[in-house]
């Protein structure tokens, strides 16, 4: 503390004995100074920053002070970093004695913390606002792909129907086949019956017999295809049905997320806000 008290209105050597007590107030480490109208005649400087204030050095027109004192109104003001190598906040309030203005207090505080706060709080709700909305096009993205699953689902099932039918009508097939043979076996015994004049039908008896056989060999091949293709239809149908579920999970994860989201991004506000408040 630097003092030069002299010749000082009482009520401004009151304001010097207390200031002290009254840096002591504040949670942080402020700079206290005091003012009459000419001069400033106490500075307790803080142990964070130093403001190069002297006790007896004068006041200038322009010096945020010696405002306060003419236009009797409380002032703050923020000093950039550039003028003493931190960004500090100064409160400064009239002193008066019977409503009459004799000096000045000013308290000056480090607002770099309140800086920092405030900038770490404007980005994080900026990359919140940036993460909800990536979520949710992702959330849109997971309803999208969760509804395609589902026609993928259907789908399948309409394959697996149709292979069935299609099984169906080979058995048919196969029935007619094996009656075809049976008629082809029993004109060739009539045509052995009739001797010469069975040979035209018995000619045609083995037609009917061949053409039967090549059937049933047809058919068979082609149900082995459709059991290969049956089979790969079911393990399909397995994929597809963990696909949805996952997807489906995913969904609501999503949508979980997202919500928090939105909540993380409030606090975010409500940080940014309270941090312009300090």
């Amino acid at each position: 503390m630097i003092t030069d008290q002299g010749t000082i209105n009482e009520r401004l050597q009151h304001c010097i004995t207390l200031a002290s007590s009254i840096k002591n107030l504040f949670t942080e480490d402020v700079a206290i100074t005091i003012s009459d109208h000419e001069k400033i005649i106490e500075h307790i400087d803080s142990k964070e920053f130093s403001l190069n204030f002297n006790v007896g050095q004068y006041l200038q027109q322009d010096q945020p002070m010696a405002k306060v004192i003419q236009y009797n109104n409380e002032e703050t003001y923020t000093i950039p970093e550039d003028v003493f190598g931190v960004t500090l906040e100064v409160r400064i309030v009239p002193i008066r004695d019977n409503d009459i203005v004799i000096g000045s207090i000013a308290i000056t505080s480090l607002l770099n913390r309140q800086l920092k706060l405030s900038k770490v709080a404007e980005k994080f709700a900026a990359s919140s606002e940036e993460i909800s909305a990536s979520t949710e096009e992702l959330s849109i993205f997971a309803f999208d792909l969760n509804t395609y699953m589902l026609k993928l689902a259907e789908a399948q099932e309409d394959m697996n129907q149709q292979v069935d039918n299609t099984t169906k009508i080979l058995d048919m097939i196969n029935s007619v086949a094996k009656n075809t043979r049976i008629l082809g076996f029993n004109a060739g015994i009539e045509a052995a019956r009739s001797g010469e004049y069975g040979r035209g039908f018995s000619v045609v008896a083995k037609e009917i017999t061949k053409l039967a056989d090549q059937s049933a060999e047809s058919v068979k091949d082609i149900r082995q295809l459709l059991d290969a293709l049956k089979e790969k239809v079911q393990q399909v149908a397995l994929v597809i049905r963990d696909s949805v579920e996952i997807s489906r999970n995913q969904s609501a994860s999503i949508e979980e997320i997202s919500k928090n989201i939105q909540s993380l991004a409030q606090v975010a506000e409500d940080i940014e806000e309270m941090s312009k408040k300090l």
